[in-house]
């Protein structure tokens, strides 16, 4: 049956995901009551704000994109606190639990919690890798609020190179109509580089800033695949980390086939390895309780990522296992993770096939990403808690926009190891996680709790091995994990 195009673009900043195509009934439901979902105010987007997500708009008028009235709705869910600290330290996990409730960790205790210190130690910082950003836009001062990021946790100064498909707009006044998404874009790019610098400080990190025209039918993505298709033709082997997404149910399907299509070229041509945000409002988009994922993150040729929460001390050492960022206060945000309307089942994912039936399973890893466990970065553009400002401070960020650029770092350090590129990941990643014992010895941890229930759809829940919520799991040796991506990488095809 044919689709036809929505007026109106819900595109985000990491995606959603789906449920019920299928298994559902196979897996355990969630014990909390269905609610119905409330469309209205305060909007998804404030909602996202509130939580510590940056809503990035992949395509619409400017009337769908983040508003005035989205922040202005955030700032009231936060009762007014929003940054973390202006000062030149950052917060502390003890300072943020005691102002806003809930911990906030610093990419230092990320490393110590996932083993990327011990991998660091044995040689893998990144070195003679490539981790590229393509993004709408861009931020004038990405250079400047690394710097400050990294000398605040003693990393070593980024090499960081921006590269401009087209004229660039100038950054607006905080109170333009469009300043909003604008910040938002900004603030992103930031936090990415600082999550990828994070894991891997010695890689490079390339930036492929397009101008955003979002009026064609393809929703601004052509001219992001454009730059990707331009960098990686004369850089084969590279990292991709892209933390946003449009939803499928969004484009013609004749259009996303066609953009996917490119996507497939980027990897079987140009050996890219493209790390993806799979979503921040369970199984839904957000606006509707009816199932959808975002592409790129549902194609078959990208490493979806899920979010988790981590439960660490100030040290950052794991006082428990690692579970699925789920939605306990009600408010529609929770890890994106479900099956593909479009995408049929990959090879990789025979093993599931009770599971997925035909359709191509999302997520395909996990890293932290719950707004209890929120992410400590500097920004001088801000968006989140609903200030819309270009002051700099120090920001608190949740959503699965920070577990993929986590885990597009650590794959940087496989890539070193490697001394080849990877390609697509999720070949070898499947192979490595094909067992339980397999994938602990190989760095894997698997999360068995935990669902992405939102008001109005059940969602997935976690469960031995692999699920639409976690993937094959999550970080829990990434010294381990290294070598094993590297041993295995292309040969796994």
């Amino acid at each position: 049956m044919s689709r036809t195009k929505r007026t109106t673009f819900s595109a985000i900043a990491a995606g959603t995901a789906l449920a019920t195509i299928g298994a559902l009934a196979a897996w355990p439901a969630d014990p909390r009551p269905v609610m119905a979902v409330a469309e209205t105010s305060p909007s998804v987007l404030a909602r996202k704000l509130a939580q510590g997500i940056l809503p990035l708009h992949g395509g619409g008028p400017l009337q769908t994109r983040l508003s005035a009235q989205d922040a202005r709705a955030a700032k009231t869910l936060t009762h007014g606190v929003t940054a973390a600290g202006s000062g030149a330290a950052p917060p502390t996990t003890a300072q943020c639990r005691a102002q806003f409730g809930t911990p906030c960790y610093s990419v230092t205790q990320l490393a110590r919690a996932y083993g990327v210190d011990d991998a660091r130690r044995a040689g893998w910082t990144g070195k003679g890798t490539t981790v590229v950003f393509p993004i709408w836009y861009g931020s004038p001062t990405l250079k400047q609020d690394l710097a400050r990021f990294s000398a605040a946790y003693g990393l070593p100064a980024p090499n960081i190179e921006v590269r401009k498909f087209g004229t660039i707009p100038p950054m607006p006044a905080p109170d333009a109509p469009d300043a909003p998404f604008r910040y938002a874009v900004a603030e992103e790019a930031v936090l990415d580089m600082s999550m990828v610098h994070g894991m891997a400080p010695d890689a490079k990190l390339v930036a492929l800033v397009t101008p955003g025209n979002f009026e064609g039918p393809d929703a601004g993505y052509a001219e992001i695949l454009h730059a990707m298709r331009a960098y990686a033709r004369t850089h084969p082997g590279a990292v991709f980390s892209q933390s946003y997404g449009i939803y499928e149910t969004d484009l013609l399907t004749p259009v996303l086939r066609g953009l996917d299509r490119q996507v497939a070229q980027l990897a079987r041509r140009h050996a890219a390895t493209m790390i993806v945000a799979n979503g921040d409002t369970g199984n839904t988009s957000g606006t509707s309780p009816d199932p959808a994922v975002p592409w790129p993150a549902s194609s078959p040729h990208v490493t979806a990522v899920a979010g988790t929460r981590m439960h660490l001390t100030d040290a950052g050492t794991r006082i428990r296992p690692d579970t699925v960022w789920d939605d306990p206060n009600g408010i529609g945000m929770a890890t994106g993770g479900g099956l593909s309307a479009v995408f049929t089942r990959p090879p990789y994912q025979k093993p599931y096939r009770n599971l997925v039936g035909r359709h191509r399973g999302v997520a395909d890893i996990a890293a932290n990403g719950s707004g209890e466990s929120r992410v400590v970065f500097y920004s001088t553009y801000n968006v989140l808690g609903g200030q819309i400002d270009r002051d700099g401070g120090w920001r608190r960020a949740a959503g699965t926009s920070v577990a993929a650029p986590l885990i597009a770092g650590i794959t940087a350090l496989a890539r070193q190891a490697a001394h080849r590129p990877l390609g697509t990941l999720n070949p070898t990643l499947y192979r490595i996680a094909a067992t339980p014992r397999r994938a602990q010895m190989s760095g894997i941890a698997d999360v068995t709790l935990g669902c992405n229930s939102v008001p109005g759809n059940q969602g997935w829940c976690a469960r031995p091995s692999w699920d639409p919520v976690s993937g094959v799991g999550t970080i829990g040796d990434a010294a381990r994990l290294v070598p094993a991506l590297a041993r295995l990488g292309r040969s796994a095809r």
